[in-house]
């Protein structure tokens, strides 16, 4: 029973995109944080198409959150870019990507904080989990 249980929470957490890598810095460039509709966090880029033609493409970053000065995993839309400057997104190497802020903590101070970027690809010159 239990290995029906992990096997189960593994194919769960191999399935989810917040844990797969990414891999769209590997065909994209002029990749950066831009305010989206609405104030969304998204993240912009030139991807390339199947056929090699350069593609401007957008993506609203799911999931992430200022947890008192610390970039964090959430479900649902991103809140952080409410309470945090500074923001870029750097291409680590081929299968990592960080987004990085200054967030204010609860006591008002400003904290320079990190966190992988996962599961975007490239799909024919679009963006997407």
């Amino acid at each position: 029973m239990n290995r029906t249980v992990l096997a189960a929470a593994l194919s769960v957490i191999a399935a989810a995109p917040a844990f797969a890598t990414s891999t769209f810095q590997q065909t994209c460039s002029n990749i950066q944080f831009i305010y989206g509709a609405q104030g969304q966090a998204t993240i912009s880029a030139t991807c390339l198409r199947a056929d090699g033609s350069p593609n401007a493409t957008s993506l609203a970053i799911q999931g992430v959150s200022n947890n008192n000065g610390t970039l964090t995993r959430v479900g649902g839309a991103s809140t952080f870019q409410k309470s945090c400057g500074n923001i870029t997104i750097a291409a680590k190497d081929a299968n990592m990507v960080s987004l990085s802020a200054l967030c204010r903590s609860s006591s008002g101070a400003s904290i320079s904080t990190s966190i992988g970027l996962n599961g975007i690809k490239n799909i024919n010159g679009v963006l997407s989990y």
